[in-house]
């Protein structure tokens, strides 16, 4: 009832969106080479995801940025993230869950919503476990997988399992990829501008609307933007224009003037030198490369 090894995609005119979940509350697949023809392709994912590899090494894409995968690594993928796995020998669980048990999750914890390992924009998506967390893993999936192979599997056990392994991955996160440390205040602040901006990247191009919306100081958003993430807000919100203008030059079948307009920019000449100042590419040639 919860757990299959069917994986699909659903092709639409632009990106495929890989759907995993069919509407259910989480599923487990083993990674392994069997299902490279489902990822090597750039897609998206309509669910969140923990990618566990406990053997083989490879290269993994997220929204353009190219992370090694080897042993004893976990990667954490959000809903919308363009993502592809270049075919290699492997072996390894996805456990993949939908928005229902994630809303859930941060109902219970608020404190981690957007941090560490659970953070869209984090720079380094993953952790490497250590032996003790490796064990523990191992030890919950298994207890995962009897759980869900029950007639009727109690949906708190498996919400009170899956909040066991990212509390202690995003702890883990937090350890591998320190920050600078900021008050519970500057947090949520940054927080909200990733969000804000997430929601109107495409048509609020200027750092004043979101200081405005955030009802704060921009030079005092910009040095909490920057201690966080080493970018003003401006510098965010040109990388995430960036990334969205890549996604959609290499996996739509708009044209170039109809991307342009999609992102805000009311001049296509703008929209191309926005874009070559940012990747020393025109759109035209990116397109052509179609390469990560």
């Amino acid at each position: 009832m919860f757990e299959t090894n069917d994986l699909s995609f659903r092709r639409s005119r632009d990106l495929p969106v890989q759907e995993l979940l069919d509407g259910e509350y989480i599923r487990i697949v083993r990674l392994h080479k069997d299902i490279n023809h489902l990822s090597v392709i750039p897609h998206r994912h309509d669910h969140y995801e923990l990618m566990l590899v406990s053997a083989g090494t490879g290269i993994h894409a997220i929204n353009f940025k190219t992370f090694d995968i080897q042993p004893g690594r976990l990667y954490f993928i959000h809903p919308g993230q363009v993502h592809l796995i270049a075919p290699f020998d492997r072996d390894g669980w996805l456990i993949m869950f939908g928005e229902e048990l994630f809303k859930r999750f941060l109902k219970i914890h608020p404190h981690e919503d957007g941090r560490g390992l659970l953070d869209a924009y984090a720079s380094g998506p993953y952790i490497d476990l250590h032996p003790q967390l490796s064990a523990v893993t191992d030890f919950i999936i298994e207890q995962l997988r009897i759980t869900l192979a029950g007639t009727q599997p109690d949906v708190d056990i498996i919400l009170h399992y899956v909040s066991l392994l990212l509390l202690q991955y995003n702890q883990q996160h937090q350890l591998q990829h320190p920050l600078p440390q900021a008050s519970l205040a500057q947090r949520e602040l940054l927080h909200k501008l990733k969000q804000l901006i997430e929601r109107n990247f495409r048509k609020e191009h200027q750092a004043a609307f979101y200081a405005t919306h955030l009802r704060t100081d921009i030079k005092k958003l910009n040095n909490i933007c920057r201690a966080s993430t080493g970018l003003t807000v401006f510098e965010l919100l040109q990388e995430r224009l960036v990334t969205e203008s890549k996604i959609l030059l290499q996996t739509s079948v708009q044209s170039v003037k109809e991307i342009s307009y999609a992102l805000g920019f009311n001049d296509p000449a703008f929209f191309g030198r926005f874009f070559k100042k940012h990747t020393g590419l025109t759109p035209a040639a990116f397109r052509q490369s179609r390469s990560l």
